[in-house]
């Protein structure tokens, strides 16, 4: 397919309510979406890479720079863009972006194309650190009565432990995840081990990126799942920690692994080596919503995703139609051509600049 012009937009969106997880507190969140056009079809992606370098060395700014000055033009160009090392998250929001328009020109669903289906998902909600027990024991009882089907829980050393214990014993049936976004190091196995007797569906990403073996010390050790996010960024990342034994459970995001074709061969490799996956999520707009949601619905994907309606997180989300509930705690995709969704004036454009052949 012939790609006329790409455009960039650097939006920011006000949080309905501040979040705060281990490196800071966010009252806006600032993205970068991205529009491929293609005679009169256009498709949307949505760039994950954040502000600060604390999830990821990439940044907004970071994305910004490598999708104008590398990856668009390779796009014009008709170039494979593999050329371009390390950058998934600028090059997750075009190839996004791609999918998308090929779907909608094709006059398929987006979740279709992938290998998935129209069908309904359980939604998933996530609680950062907030200042009091009081304070988080009632975020989770809001998530919990709005339906959703599994609850996130930020951990950092100092917060941790006993947070979680409380939440656990005023919530016994809520399916509960302590994600630890890397915070943890070496030292720390026997005490992340008393999270083991809290009856936890998941304790995510304790180490840091590169720290397998260290999982897999941790995992051995524990009867709750380990489960991976930053360290896996490729199918080759899944593989080496599958054969280290370091994880029950991969979070799949798609700008983490550089967009929809690596998220779908990390789902059917964790599927065939009988590794339950969702979709995580970085506060996502709208549109990449929309597009984790598609993605949400491969048949690997039997734990409730990040895919929750925006409203939970933004005032305003940028797209029209917003995510809603269907029914409480569940949400599904459009059935419409691509994600069947298009940025609005919700959000405010800081940048715009459109990029041609």
């Amino acid at each position: 397919m012939r790609i006329d012009r790409v455009i960039l937009r650097m939006v920011t969106a006000k949080l309905s309510t501040p979040f705060e997880n281990r490196w800071q507190r966010f009252e806006t969140w600032t993205k970068v979406v991205v529009q491929a056009d293609s005679g009169s079809a256009s498709g949307f992606g949505e760039c994950t890479a954040m502000e600060t370098p604390y999830y990821n060395y990439e940044t907004i700014e970071t994305a910004w720079h490598i999708l104008e000055r590398y990856l668009a033009p390779l796009a014009l160009a008709g170039e494979d863009w593999a050329v371009v090392n390390g950058h998934e998250e600028a090059k997750g929001a075009l190839e996004c972006a791609l999918a998308d328009l090929r779907a909608r020109v094709a006059g398929q669903p987006l979740c279709v194309r992938i290998g998935g289906a129209l069908r309904p998902v359980r939604a998933a909600a996530t609680v950062g650190i907030e200042h009091s027990a009081h304070a988080l024991l009632g975020a989770v009882r809001t998530a919990s009565a709005a339906g959703y089907g599994r609850v996130r829980i930020k951990i950092r050393p100092g917060w941790d432990i006993e947070p979680v214990r409380l939440v656990r014993e005023a919530f016994p049936a809520v399916p509960l995840i302590a994600d630890a976004n890397a915070a943890y190091g070496a030292a720390d196995l026997d005490h992340l081990s008393k999270l083991d007797d809290l009856g936890l569906l998941a304790l995510e990403q304790p180490f840091g990126q590169f720290m397998i073996e260290t999982s897999a010390a941790l995992q051995a050790r524990m009867t709750t799942a380990i489960c991976l996010d930053e360290s896996v960024k490729s199918a080759a990342d899944t593989a080496r920690a599958l054969r280290a034994r370091a994880c029950r459970i991969v979070n799949i995001k798609v700008g983490r692994v550089g967009g929809l074709a690596e998220a779908v061969r990390i789902h059917d490799l964790c599927a065939e080596h009988g590794i339950t996956n969702f979709v995580g999520a970085k506060y996502e707009l709208g549109l990449g919503r929309w597009t984790n949601l598609a993605l949400a619905t491969l048949p690997n994907m039997t734990l409730p995703s990040d895919v929750g309606p925006s409203h939970r997180y933004y005032v305003d989300d940028g797209a029209d139609p917003t995510l809603e509930f269907t029914r409480p705690g569940w949400v599904s995709p459009l059935p419409a051509p691509g994600i069947g969704a298009v940025l609005t004036s919700g959000v405010s454009t800081d940048r715009e600049i459109a990029i041609t052949r």
